[in-house]
């Protein structure tokens, strides 16, 4: 799905990039990770994407990931 969702999208924003499949399922698992709006809001405004994917591949237990 996250293959036909990245061409789609990279269609329809020809000037946007970061829809790669990769990046997608990350996405999917941050929304996953962090559910409540104001809570991933904060956390990842202060953190770079790379830092939150990090966190999401090596700590499993949400508390971990918001210490």
């Amino acid at each position: 799905m996250n293959i036909r969702l990245a061409a789609d999208l990279g269609k329809a924003f020809p000037d946007m990039r970061g829809f790669s499949p990769r990046n997608l399922e990350y996405m999917q698992t941050f929304v996953k990770a962090w559910p409540e709006e104001s809570i991933g809001q904060q956390l990842a405004a202060q953190i770079p994407w790379f830092h939150n994917r990090v966190l999401l591949n090596k700590l499993k237990e949400p508390l971990e990931r918001e210490w």
